[in-house]
């Protein structure tokens, strides 16, 4: 083939333009476009295998986010408020322990002792001193026979007994409470002149009423804390009372009122005095108790106690 000399100028054109372009294409091979710049840092590299979900690079914490957390990317957030902390609060003074308060009286055990006003021993080896005063005398029942009085702190425990008794069909029927020194010895009197009068001789007579009615100084009902119970069938001061309903009921329930059969029928030798089932004595609720679960008689607590 030939070619004209005119056309060598087209040719030549032709090549350059190959040789530019050629060029041109190799630059490209070897400078990539900012667009495909590579990050050399593999902490950076965006992962997405989720094409419905792009990924979207954490917020620095290293924390991975997790699908469905991810912000949007075109939206950036605000960075948060520092966590500013808290004012001091002044130290607290720390509170006193509880203590259990001091438990009632109620809760306490109960123990008695000899100085226990309640249990004022009265007896032939005990009189009282000539200087005893009773307490506040308060009215306890009146009937047919008499006015009734008793100390304060045994009155209202009678009149309860008395009515209780009653709301189950006994009638008490109080025939002696308190009586001075001076009415003691005149029963006292009266009785030793009616032995004498039978032909007892003086001592005879004087042993054998101490045994009936207390010498005039050791008699309980001096202390206003003690009476007579009968009831209005039976008033006769024997040891037949001990087989009514009365005596009965107050045998098993006088205790619960703080009054003690003050001379039972087996302790004649330690009280110096006859079987009365009508003579009942105020101790208190607590002592009473005590002492009709033990069976002892009031001169025998008493030495148990200090």
């Amino acid at each position: 083939m030939t070619f004209k000399k005119s056309s060598f100028p087209l040719i030549f054109t032709a090549i350059l333009c190959f040789v530019i372009g050629l060029g041109l294409i190799i630059l490209c091979f070897l400078f990539p476009s900012g667009n495909d710049y590579e990050d050399p840092d593999p902490e950076n590299e965006i992962v997405n295998n989720d094409p419905q979900q792009p990924s979207v690079p954490d917020e620095g914490n290293g924390d991975k986010v997790e699908p469905g957390e991810a912000l949007n990317p075109e939206t950036p957030t605000e960075p948060s408020e520092p966590d500013v902390p808290d004012e001091p609060v002044d130290p607290q003074i720390p509170s006193e322990p509880d203590v259990p308060d001091e438990p009632s009286e109620g809760e306490k055990p109960f123990v008695s002792s000899k100085d226990d006003p309640l249990l004022v021993l009265a007896n032939v080896d005990n009189p009282l001193p000539d200087d005893f005063e009773v307490g506040e005398l308060e009215l306890v029942q009146k009937n047919s026979q008499g006015t009734y009085k008793l100390d304060i702190r045994a009155a209202s425990y009678a009149r309860e007994m008395i009515a209780d008794a009653e709301a189950e069909g006994i009638s008490l029927f109080i025939c002696s409470s308190y009586r001075a020194r001076s009415l003691q010895q005149t029963l006292f009197d009266n009785k030793y002149n009616s032995y004498i009068a039978n032909g007892w001789s003086a001592d005879e007579a004087y042993a054998k009423t101490a045994t009936i009615i207390a010498i005039p100084g050791t008699s309980e009902h001096q202390t206003a804390l003690c009476m007579d119970i009968v009831t209005p069938s039976y008033r006769v001061l024997d040891s037949g009372y001990a087989e009514t309903d009365a005596a009965k009921w107050l045998a098993a329930n006088a205790y619960k009122y703080g009054f003690i059969l003050r001379y039972p029928k087996d302790k004649q030798d330690i009280t110096k005095i006859i079987f009365e089932p009508w003579h009942y004595r105020f101790v208190g609720v607590e002592n009473a108790k005590l002492i009709y679960e033990s069976g002892l008689c009031l001169e025998e607590y008493i030495e148990t106690l200090k």
